[in-house]
């Protein structure tokens, strides 16, 4: 079959419970569903038995848990069969640690020797002098004295390598080849003599472990000095993981200790790193790429233009039917009023930004003011204000030794005749951080756009109010230095290049990680990609946003569910309802709150959760509720493992480092009580009332994201309802058998909508438009966008407009502010004020969700969805 154009993708998590070779069944099911290009989680050589692929250990082999080379061979052609093709997520940025990653075992062994000595973001030159030339590794669960006297760390041999190494718990740490020599001779051993696989069981080497067991007697005196003098001679510090923080001389992925930066700046990183991608795509395996954490990357539009021209140089070599332009996709979180550099090659974003734009649409901005209200008695009504608190515990914590090197690096450009003391430095320095207002700048890529100058200017101007007067001055230097690109020096470089890595993983680590736990105000806003400080956006702005991309990336992914979301998309769904003034959450949220205490005195005797803490789970309970009482056998388990976790992620009262397990069991109890005491009536009477609703808007962020200038991404077993947490609750495995048989029925979108919990309704709705994408691809992916005016009584709760291509024009109605419409239990909706809303369009229309045609040459009236679910894609006949 002709391959198929990219008209939608579909998110698969491949693992060793879902491989190649149980995806290649549902490919059939796939395309029927309109899918054409089955978008891959990482599939390199991941740490064994990682069930997300971002741990890459291996770049030059296809992961075996999930079916090797030779199962991805046989999926692709399996899709090829249907005209399908495969988009892949790779991971330039980092990989993982440990034994199994043969690059980074090679350079604890031989150190900065080693040919991959350069692969890493090492610093190998740091400020603590003990540490130069060594590769700080805290991983111990205790001091190291304690480690040693505790005897936890062991010799041994390494069976794949053949090297003596340290075991410390599942970990392995090599000795370097001077030391390993030197220890064998002190143990008898004839360094003349192979050390191979078989030497551990052999006589001679049981004979040699038992006297290197004696010297390295962690009962006596001498062995213990032996073991240190051992560690001390190594290309490597083994260190207590708390100091990883305060000591580590490499670069993270954000604060994650077992994750290590790849210099992807470094032609020959790229080239080793990329070898096996650019073999798939010159096979014709993968037809495009998603760029993980692309703002991670030193230089992102080198990297991204690096890698486009090497995918066109090899356009040529691919299959002759598959030689179109190969899409790739950044996944990048862009901040208010950021826009994509449109200097990088690249298709577009993963689609964080449409989630917030679809997520901003269908929120009522009456529900601001009585909502920010009703948080404030428990928290800061402000975002800023909990994010900017989260960003100072994050530098004082994990990020303090790339703060503190960033600014001695700064104190050595300032001529000291400026008294710019480091302490002074490092408060203006703090100031900058804490204001910065996006991801990162682009300065060390040579960026020198605007946007870049303008985060810097509005990170100084906000910035100066953290600040005493006096320290302005100090303020505008640093600033102007970061600046100003006439400053060509390495020493400005480095200086950038750590300001940047800093700056990203501090705004993620300390906003979607920390304050997106502690700011409640409405949790529907807060997720990945979302600013919780905007409440709700006008029909206008979701219009401008979507002529924008038209505009610039006509190709970008749209999203509204992804393997990291923080809750499912309909689980958004329903707590947009919330913002409704209909809903009357402020009443109903007070008066649980203010019944809390006697349901706290039947469950407790201890702590008792804080307001805060307890709004918050009342939240999560309405978003997450299941629909089919068949569900709430699991729902505790899941509730508590996500509970545990927010609250940890939080910090304020317990964290992963210090849990407090009482206060932790507190609140699991309360919300325990919650789902199976007296209060479940009372909340499932408010869910009730909320669900018709709730299942309108979220039909209608499904109809947006598939009808949106761009390509719509489907999540995994999304086209059904899903009501699902954070990770990993959002990656459990989908029923695809019960999907398969809804879609095989084929019942009408219309029809399923009168017993919508079943979720064929959702998928129906996705079938029928991707049909239509997949028959019409030129219309959605550069046909005109025209927003189309509504009057009437309910225009508030219409959003309307044309996809107009010399194919033919399609019509897109969508509801929002959905329970001011009263939809009843088959999603239909009786109102007087149908008849008297009317669109701006011109023509005969013919619906293609419901038995309707237009009247040409009369006003569009809106008035055939009375009694009907108000939603519908029509064609211009």
């Amino acid at each position: 079959m002709n391959p198929l154009p990219l008209t939608a993708t579909l998110r698969l998590q491949f693992h060793r419970e879902f491989t190649f070779d149980q995806a290649i069944p549902l490919v059939p099911y796939f395309r029927k569903l309109g899918i054409s290009h089955i978008y891959a989680s990482p599939l390199l050589a991941s740490t064994p038995g990682s069930m997300h692929g971002y741990d890459t250990i291996d770049c030059h082999r296809i992961d075996p848990d999930r079916g090797g080379i030779e199962g991805l061979r046989r999926l692709v052609a399996r899709l090829r069969q249907e005209g399908m093709g495969l988009i892949l997520d790779i991971v330039p940025n980092h990989m993982g640690v440990g034994p199994d990653n043969g690059w980074w075992m090679d350079v604890l062994r031989l150190g900065q020797r080693s040919a991959y000595a350069q692969h890493f973001d090492i610093d190998w030159r740091p400020a603590d002098v003990s540490l130069h030339h060594k590769v700080l590794l805290p991983f111990l669960g205790a001091p190291l004295g304690d480690v040693i006297h505790s005897g936890e760390l062991t010799l041994g041999f390494d069976a794949a390598s053949h090297h003596a190494v340290l075991h410390y718990s599942d970990q392995r740490f090599p000795l370097s080849p001077e030391s390993e020599k030197t220890l064998l001779e002190e143990a008898g051993h004839d360094n003349g003599r192979p050390v191979d696989a078989d030497f551990p069981n052999s006589a001679a080497g049981e004979a040699v472990l038992d006297r290197l067991k004696t010297l390295l007697d962690h009962h006596t005196k001498a062995g213990r000095a032996r073991l240190r003098t051992l560690l001390d001679a190594q290309h490597y510090r083994l260190a207590w993981w708390r100091v990883a923080g305060d000591l580590i001389n490499w670069r993270r992925f954000f604060d994650v200790t077992s994750l290590v930066a790849l210099r992807m700046d470094q032609r020959v990183v790229f080239d080793d790193a990329h070898r096996l991608v650019f073999d798939l795509y010159r096979e014709g395996l993968i037809d495009g790429l998603r760029v993980d954490h692309v703002d991670g990357l030193a230089r992102p539009a080198e990297y991204c233009t690096r890698l486009r021209a090497r995918l066109d140089t090899l356009r040529r070599e691919r299959p002759e039917s598959l030689q179109e332009q190969a899409p790739f996709f950044v996944e990048k979180i862009l901040q208010r009023n950021e826009i994509l550099p449109l200097e990088w090659p690249v298709t577009g974003t993963t689609g964080y930004d449409f989630l917030e734009q679809v997520d901003l649409l269908l929120h009522h901005p009456k529900g601001e003011t009585p909502i920010t209200e009703l948080w404030s008695a428990f928290g800061p009504a402000d975002f800023e204000e909990v994010e900017q608190t989260a960003r100072h515990e994050k530098l004082d914590t994990s990020f303090v030794g790339e703060f503190e090197t960033l600014v001695a690096l700064l104190a050595k450009e300032f001529p000291q005749e400026r008294d710019l003391t480091p302490h002074a430095l490092g408060a203006a320095l703090r100031a900058v951080l804490t204001a910065f207002p996006v991801y990162r700048s682009y300065f060390a890529d040579g960026g020198d756009s605007g946007a870049d100058f303008r985060a810097i200017d509005r990170a100084r101007l906000a910035a100066q109010h953290m600040l005493p007067a006096y320290q302005h001055n100090i303020l505008d230097q640093i600033c102007q230095y970061l600046a100003d690109a006439r400053i060509d020096t390495a020493e400005r470089q480095d200086i950038l290049e750590r300001f940047e890595h800093l700056t990203a993983p501090l705004t993620a680590k300390a906003g979607e990680d920390t304050a997106f736990y502690r700011y409640a105000r409405l949790l529907s806003r807060n997720d990945v990609g979302c600013s919780p400080d905007r409440f709700a956006a006008s029909v206008l702005q979701f219009h401008t946003s979507n002529k924008e991309r038209l505009a610039t990336h006509p190709q970008a992914l749209l999203t509204t569910a992804t393997h990291d979301h923080k809750r499912g998309e309909d689980g958004r769904a329903r707590l947009m309802v919330l913002s409704e003034p209909e809903a009357e959450w402020p009443h109903t949220a007070r008066h649980w709150l203010a019944h809390t205490e006697s349901l706290l005195e039947k469950t407790s005797h201890g702590p008792s959760p804080v307001p805060a803490d307890a709004y918050f789970i009342f939240q999560t309970l309405i978003s997450s509720w299941p629909l089919e009482k068949s569900e709430m056998a699991a729902y505790p388990e899941r509730l508590e493992a996500y509970l545990t976790k927010a609250l940890r992620e939080a910090g304020e009262r317990t964290g992963w480092s210090t849990p407090d397990e009482a206060y932790e069991e507190a609140c699991l109890t309360f919300a325990k009580a919650c789902v199976g005491g007296e209060f479940s009536e009372e909340l499932t009477t408010y869910i009730n009332r909320l669900e018709n609703s709730a299942a309108l808007n979220s039909l209608s962020q499904t109809l947006l994201r598939m009808t949106s200038p761009g390509v719509p991404d489907l999540y995994q077993g999304r086209e059904g309802w899903d009501f699902s947490l954070v990770d990993p609750d959002n990656r459990r495995p989908v029923d695809y058998a019960k999907l398969s048989q809804d879609l095989e029925k084929g019942e009408g979108f219309a029809e399923s909508c009168h017993h919508w919990k079943t979720g064929r309704a959702k998928q129906a709705l996705i079938e029928t438009v991707l049909g239509l994408r997949l028959r019409q691809p030129n219309l959605f992916e550069a046909g005109r966008y025209l927003p189309v005016a509504v009057t009437g009584p309910l225009s508030e709760h219409v959003i309307a407009f044309e996809r107009e291509s010399p194919e033919g024009a399609y019509l897109v109605i969508a509801p929002r502010l959905t329970m001011a419409l009263s939809p009843n239990n088959d999603l239909s909706t009786v109102h007087s004020g149908w008849a008297e809303t009317h669109l701006a369009v011109e023509g005969e229309w013919e619906s293609l969700l419901h038995q309707y045609t237009s009247t040409k040459g009369e006003a569009f009236s809106l008035a055939y969805l009375d009694r009907a679910v108000p939603i519908d894609v029509l064609f211009k006949k």
